[in-house]
């Protein structure tokens, strides 16, 4: 805004404060005016009325005439005043004409009068009375109007004056103000702006100091703006050398995204910088694994001086090597003026021989609080050679350097972590799989250790990891002479080797046959414990299922229990189709309730009588034919039919036994006692029918118990209804008696196994001795199954007879169809006597 416009609206203001303070002058003068004549005619009023009283009561009711005209002489603020007796007709005005008129006006309350005035909204009031003539009392009324020329002509005049002042005033002031401020701010604002624009030092006298003080400033600046034109080329060419930096620093940082690995970032990185005008040559060096610094790369023109790998901290005077410095004090280090400098490092001979003024040593800093990893070096031909800005750069490309570094480092430990096992340190199954994607034409086996939980188990996961090790070392040795062969580690103990050049499968065939009989002859030690480990291997030829089929042929040497079996596709899509057809057979056979129970009897020593039944589950074809367990079991596990099946033959055998006194044994795996929704189904059940006393469950010791917790809860729950437990199956494989120790077993069912080759093998009557001791000094009954013959019931009565808790149980080759029940348990003859009822019953042997 211009300094003319800017008074010309100072001078508005002023006329609008002047008006505005006008006005309420004039407000308060206004009513005070009407206030004052208010009062007058409120006095006048009081004395009209009490004159008018006085001449009523005294019966001199002519008088009051006189009265009225005499209040209109007497305050001119009266234009006229009349009476009324009745408050309907005038009786006396000092308006003749108003005698005996109606009283048409609507007259306010003389309390309202001073509102009325100020508002200029009435002009006629009112005041009622009363008067007594002798002892009875009038109401009388007295109407006035204002009048109003008086009244409202005084206060036009009063504010024709305020506002003939108010011109004047604003004229007057308007007019000074303007001369004030066209003196002391206008004129002095041009010559301020003529000295703007001319940039004129010469300095000028002003009235007001502030203007005095912003023709001083400008005078200096303009001279300090002359003296920073010089320093201004000398920063421009500067920014040019920092330019030159910064493209080297974008270039640099370029390099640390688009580098594949650390040797290239840190070349071209060296590279670069040498290329810089300002700098001659140029190193990095980084920390080895033994702290020292040793030279990664060099620029070319260092090549007769230095050489990568060098060591930089070997010299006499290594301390006070700016290059230890800065790797040890985290800082960086500058020396200027070279050639006053004595040393005998390497860094120093290459400066003094190629004289170079100044040398900067760089710590690679990843992070502010991280070690360092290295050092970068530069040298530069000025004696001062770099400036505190070019410092900063450099410093944080030092730091952008190592931490890139530091980056490539991770990532090649993470893909160290990611393709290598951490206890044998081979590639594992991530590179396995990068190498079957690259070359997918090759020949692969598996070489799995023969039962390693056992190891795992027996002498704990510390050696089983040495063993795992160790045979990982004896693979790689095997194989040292073999080009074509890579070994990977899957898994937790499996191998697998890699033939990239397999042309003939038999001769792979007879190396892993020899790799199998050698893996047998050698024997690990790991803290003195020595192992013997045998192998089983699965190969395939080469197909973009490589790895897949050998893990099928590996499972199917498993099944066969052979050492090692080729891939068959013919065997393995067998075997899918299989399992396919006995799924869709079982969801029949369970939807139809054909899976039934078969009962074994078992038979008391001493009495020989049958003391309980064994519950076997069986699947009825639809032509009649009997399914053992044992075909379809396996899958049922593997497709989740195998509760379904386990409440089947519950619900049966207690339908079949709910009204019977014998017990009853149903066999549970481990996955049934771990199972909830199947525990609260069982007790459910076994509470309804009120069968808990004859109902007993068989844990098959064959399959393992690993979580005695859950399983010992399931025992305790379900003896708490009156259940009974067995182990069965026990003496199979590797019997733990740690279960006889953790759980609240009644009953042990030694394994059939044992029992059969009782007549001629001494170690099984041994066994089988030691565990019919041991049970009975715990109190718990056995039961010998398998008696199959009069020989095996000879032995099985005779150590009976030693041990007289032992139950022999029949062997299930003699059974039968049809619709028997048992009414008694046995006639005297040993035989079973049957009764009508669904169920498939096993015949005893008659016992000698």
């Amino acid at each position: 805004m211009k300094i003319h416009k800017l008074t010309l609206v100072g001078i508005v203001t002023l006329g609008l404060a002047l008006i505005i303070l006008s006005i309420g002058f004039y407000t308060i003068a206004r009513i005070e005016m009407i206030s004052k004549i208010t009062d007058g005619l409120e006095q006048s009023l009081f004395d009209l009325e009490s004159n008018t009283r006085r001449a009523l009561q005294n019966d001199r009711g002519e008088d009051v005439q006189a009265i009225l005209d005499q209040v209109s002489v007497l305050n001119k603020a009266v234009a006229e005043a009349s009476f009324s007796r009745n408050g309907r007709t005038i009786e006396a005005s000092s308006s003749r004409s108003l005698n005996g008129s109606a009283i048409s006006r609507a007259y306010l309350p003389l309390s309202q009068m001073k509102i009325g005035l100020t508002s200029r909204n009435h002009l006629f009031y009112r005041d009622d009375f009363y008067y007594f003539e002798g002892a009875q009392k009038y109401n009388a009324t007295l109407l006035i109007q204002v009048n109003e020329e008086y009244v409202f002509g005084h206060l036009q005049k009063i504010a024709s004056y305020y506002w003939l002042a108010v011109f004047l005033t604003l004229v007057l002031l308007g007019t000074i103000m303007f001369l004030v401020i066209r003196r002391v701010l206008v004129i002095p604002l041009e010559m301020l702006t003529q000295h703007a624009q001319s940039a004129d030092s010469k300095k000028e006298a002003y009235f007001i100091d502030e203007l005095a003080e912003l023709d001083c400033t400008l005078s200096d600046s303009f001279t300090h703006m002359r003296n920073q034109q010089h320093n201004l080329q000398i920063a421009l060419d500067e920014s040019h050398y920092l330019d030159e930096i910064l493209r080297t620093v974008a270039d640099i940082n370029q390099l640390l995204i688009t580098a594949s690995g650390v040797e290239e970032l840190i070349g071209k990185s060296v590279q670069r910088l040498s290329q810089h005008p300002g700098y001659a040559a140029c190193w990095l060096a980084t920390s080895n694994p033994n702290d020292r610094i040793e030279i990664k790369a060099l620029s070319s023109s260092l090549s007769s001086k230095l050489i990568v790998g060098m060591v930089l901290d070997d010299g006499t005077d290594s301390l006070n090597s700016p290059v230890i410095q800065a790797f040890g004090q985290r800082k960086t280090i500058v020396v200027d003026q070279l050639q006053s400098h004595a040393a005998n490092t390497p860094w120093y001979l290459f400066a003094e021989n190629d004289t170079h003024g100044s040398f900067i040593a760089l710590p690679l800093l990843p992070s502010v609080h991280d070690k360092p990893i290295g050092v970068l070096g530069l040298y530069s031909l000025p004696t001062i050679g770099f400036a505190a800005k070019e410092i900063a750069m450099l410093e944080e490309l030092a730091g952008d350097v190592g931490f890139a570094i530091r980056a490539f480092m991770q990532r090649d430990q993470l893909e160290n972590h990611l393709t290598t096992d951490p206890t044998t340190q081979l590639p594992n199954r991530v590179a396995l799989a990068d190498r079957l994607v690259a070359d997918p034409n090759v020949m692969l086996s598996i070489i799995n250790i023969d039962r390693f939980s056992d190891i795992n188990e027996v002498y704990g996961v510390v050696i089983g990891d040495g063993v795992l090790a160790e045979y990982g070392r004896w693979l790689s040795h095997l194989l040292d002479s073999r080009d074509d062969i890579s070994l990977f580690k899957i898994g937790s103990d499996e191998y697998v080797l890699v033939f990239s050049e397999c042309i003939n499968l038999m001769q792979c065939k007879e190396f892993l046959d020899h790799l199998i009989m050698l893996s047998a002859k050698a024997s690990f030690v790991i803290d003195d414990v020595e192992i013997v480990l045998t192998v089983t291997v699965g190969m395939a030829a080469a197909s973009d299922q490589v790895l897949e089929h050998a893990t099928s042929a590996l499972k199917q040497a498993k099944l066969a229990r052979q050492s090692i079996q080729m891939y068959d596709s013919t065997l393995s899509k067998r075997g899918q189709e299989s399992n396919i057809a006995w799924y869709k057979r079982l969801r029949e056979a369970i939807e139809e309730s054909r899976i039934v129970p078969y009962f074994q009897p078992i038979v008391n020593n001493q009495t020989r009588r049958i003391v309980k039944y064994e519950a076997l589950m069986r699947l009825i074809e639809r032509d009649g034919n009997v399914v053992s367990p044992y075909e379809f079991l396996g899958i049922a596990k593997k497709t989740k039919l195998y509760g379904q099946l386990t409440k089947m033959m519950v619900d049966k055998v207690i339908a079949v036994f709910k009204d019977s006194d014998i017990p009853v044994s149903i066999n549970l795996s481990t996955e049934d006692l771990l199972n909830g929704e199947l525990a609260d189904y069982l007790e459910r059940t076994i509470l309804l029918n009120q069968i808990g006393k004859i109902i007993i469950f068989e844990i098959l010791e064959s399959e393992g118990i690993e979580n005695y917790v859950e399983v010992s809860a399931f025992v305790e729950r379900f003896k708490s209804i009156g259940c009974r437990f067995a182990i069965d199956d026990f003496g199979s494989g590797y019997s733990n008696f740690d279960h006889l120790l953790k759980l609240n077993i009644d009953t042990l069912k030694i394994d059939g196994s044992l029992i059969k080759n009782l007549p001629h093998d001494r170690n099984a009557q041994i066994i089988v001795k030691h565990i019919c001791d041991f049970a009975g000094e715990m109190g718990i009954s056995t039961v010998a199954e398998f008696v199959s013959n009069e020989e095996i019931t000879g032995r099985s009565v005779k150590l009976a007879l030693m041990h007289h808790k032992v139950i022999i149980s029949m062997s299930q080759h003699s059974c039968w169809s049809g619709n028997d029940w048992i009414e008694n348990a046995e006639d005297g003859d040993g035989h079973l006597q049957m009764q009508q009822g669904p169920s498939w019953i096993c015949q005893p042997l008659r016992l000698i």
